[in-house]
């Protein structure tokens, strides 16, 4: 797993990115990292890839130090695996099997192993059906999966979501909550960066909350976003539930259906 510590980024000589980051993904199974645009939540990942090479401080996966070569970053992203924001910036082939098996091929996987895998990441995806389809005839939200299926085919032990829902409409981010959850079943360790708190809340167990570069609060997901100032602080708001905790005076609820068996139990109990 990756463990951050003391992790300086600058772009340039006095602007800095990140400042004193430590991290230990062990902490949980979904780890969100959250904060408003320019927090430096992307460069963090750019440089858990080895993209971005820190100004100070280290990065540990597996307990040894990210190695920079060709070798160390190839074996590195073999066992790590980014979905990008913006499916296009993943996307080179024209073809949807094509491009999924790609990096499969890179790796001298045999091809009728790829051919496996490529079936069975598409059906974890929901997207069998366009599995010979060329990519331009694919709508924003079926990219997104063809990408996030292109990683599911390597069999990573970490996955890095780039606002796995941004841009999506309810259906398609529905679709993508249950791929994390099936990730998350199959022990994968899934890492989330995004602007939807309720994605954050529902989905995440540990979160970082990152200001201007810096981390300014972590911890267990109800305990998070509970510290409401911290959170208006990074320039977010709270998810709906606890709003409804913090405003209506109501229990805590994780899920939706929780508050709804909360509610018909009181209204039964009132009515009796």
């Amino acid at each position: 797993m990756f463990k951050i510590n003391d992790l300086n980024y600058k772009y340039e000589k006095d602007s800095s990115a990140l400042e004193n980051i430590n991290m230990d993904f062990s902490k949980g199974n979904v780890i969100g990292i959250i904060g408003s645009n320019g927090s430096g939540k992307s460069t963090l990942f750019m440089n858990l890839m080895g993209i971005l090479k820190p100004t100070s401080g280290s990065i540990l996966f597996k307990d040894e130090n990210l190695n920079y070569t060709k070798k160390g970053l190839y074996n590195l992203r073999k066992g790590v695996g980014i979905v990008f924001q913006d499916p296009e910036k993943q996307i080179f082939y024209s073809k949807v099997y094509d491009d999924i098996a790609f990096s499969l091929r890179n790796i001298g996987i045999d091809e009728e192993i790829i051919k496996l895998r490529i079936r069975e990441a598409l059906i974890a995806v929901n997207g069998i059906d366009f599995i010979n389809k060329p990519i331009h005839f694919l709508s924003y939200g079926q990219k997104k999966r063809v990408a996030i299926a292109s990683v599911i085919a390597m069999e990573n032990e970490i996955v890095l979501l780039d606002e796995p829902t941004a841009g999506l409409d309810p259906i398609s981010t529905n679709l993508i909550i249950d791929i994390i959850n099936t990730l998350k079943n199959k022990g994968v360790k899934i890492v989330i960066s995004s602007h939807d708190m309720n994605l954050i809340y529902g989905i995440c167990d540990y979160v970082y909350v990152l200001n201007k570069g810096r981390i300014i609060e972590d911890g267990k997901v109800e305990n998070v976003f509970i510290n409401e100032e911290r959170i208006y602080q990074a320039g977010l708001e709270l998810p709906w539930l606890v709003k409804l905790h913090k405003n209506m005076k109501l229990p805590l609820f994780r899920e939706e259906k929780d508050l709804y068996k909360y509610w018909e139990c009181s209204v039964l109990s009132t009515n009796n």
